[in-house]
């Protein structure tokens, strides 16, 4: 006789590897995984945790739930007109299953005659809000767990303002979740087997402007000595953590004038790797994060270690002491090195 609980999911369910594993669940663990009372809440942060079938977990048919009471929260806050012409913007990470879950969501709007913008390349967060103010787009969603284990993914929401979501637009999101459960034919069918659009057509691939015109608004707003970064010969190691930062990291680099000659890449951990195979927990504030990076600024005799984290939203920086040690600068230390720059090149400007 078949387990209910895991029949219910099969019929919600349009991903062959969570259904497939949904069926391989012992009655126990069906029970306890595909419990529909038991799932993700959606917060001020959108959702999070580990990939896997069940209602509790990141997957495809969660993903989809999520995205039709984020479409139904737009509709009934902006309206049809203002869904079809500003639209959402939708990014994704590294990670396992992101762009799936990206390509989930732009079905999920497409099939509700919205604009989509979906960068159908991996980015880093920052560019989302970045590119939902631009574009004056209504909202967007980041698939990303940014510095979790690798079992781990999420779904980061923003707002037409660019800022994360908060109280009570999270509960009016969550309410509309539940009241959308079942997945919408319309939206099922524009995806694959692999849970990927058919086509893409009906997008707008906006990552050549996210990169060139975020890098160049950061250049104008903060770029004060381009004279003196030519000359640079201090030397820098970046870590991108495994993670999507590289392009973005040696694009500003680039732009503000450093030479080079002044950047050396850990290439073990430059590009995305969703296991993330050289470092355990892929967060740069960790201990033991930057041992790769720390080993080869000291091999290369360099002054900074600059690391991002997988997908680029958090920052650390190490510098080498004059006795040769090292110090690795808290997120309150850089905070107000930051701050006092800014309050610095303002005194200046008068």
């Amino acid at each position: 006789m078949s387990n209910p609980a895991v029949q219910q999911w099969v019929e919600l369910d349009f991903d062959a590897d969570t259904i497939s594993e949904a069926q391989s669940l012992d009655g126990q663990a069906a029970a306890a995984r595909l419990n529909p009372t038991n799932r993700l809440q959606f917060g001020t942060a959108g959702l999070r945790g580990v990939m896997g079938t069940g209602f509790d977990r990141m997957n495809c048919l969660t993903v989809m739930q999520a995205s039709q009471g984020l479409c139904m929260h737009c509709l009934e806050k902006y309206g049809q007109q203002a869904l079809s012409e500003r639209g959402v913007v939708f990014g994704f990470d590294g990670r396992h299953k992101s762009r799936a879950f990206a390509h989930v969501a732009s079905a999920v709007f497409l099939s509700k005659g919205a604009k989509v913008y979906l960068i159908d390349k991996t980015s880093i967060t920052p560019s989302n809000p970045f590119l939902i103010v631009r574009l004056h787009a209504l909202c967007g969603g980041q698939m990303t767990a940014s510095h979790n284990p690798k079992e781990y993914n999420g779904y980061k929401v923003y707002g037409s303002n660019g800022a994360q979501i908060i109280p009570p637009a999270d509960s009016q999101i969550q309410a509309k979740i539940m009241e959308n459960l079942t997945p919408w034919p319309e939206a099922v069918k524009m995806l694959g087997p692999d849970c990927l659009l058919k086509d893409k057509s009906g997008t707008i691939d906006p990552y050549d402007d996210a990169l060139n015109t975020y890098i160049d608004q950061i250049h104008h707003e903060l770029c004060r000595f381009p004279d003196h970064n030519k000359k640079c010969e201090l030397k820098f190691v970046y870590t991108a953590m495994q993670g999507v930062g590289l392009p973005f990291a040696l694009g500003m680099l680039k732009r503000f004038g450093f030479p080079d000659s002044c950047v050396s890449v850990v290439d073990a951990q430059a590009y995305p790797d969703p296991e993330f195979s050289t470092v355990a927990f892929p967060n740069p504030e960790e201990k033991g994060a930057l041992d790769i990076s720390m080993a080869q600024a000291k091999r290369e005799n360099a002054d900074y270690v600059l690391a991002n984290d997988p997908d680029a939203d958090r920052y650390t920086s190490c510098e080498k002491q004059k006795d040769g040690s090292w110090h690795q600068f808290t997120g309150d230390e850089l905070g107000t090195i930051f701050a006092d720059w800014q309050l610095l090149m303002a005194h200046r400007r008068g």
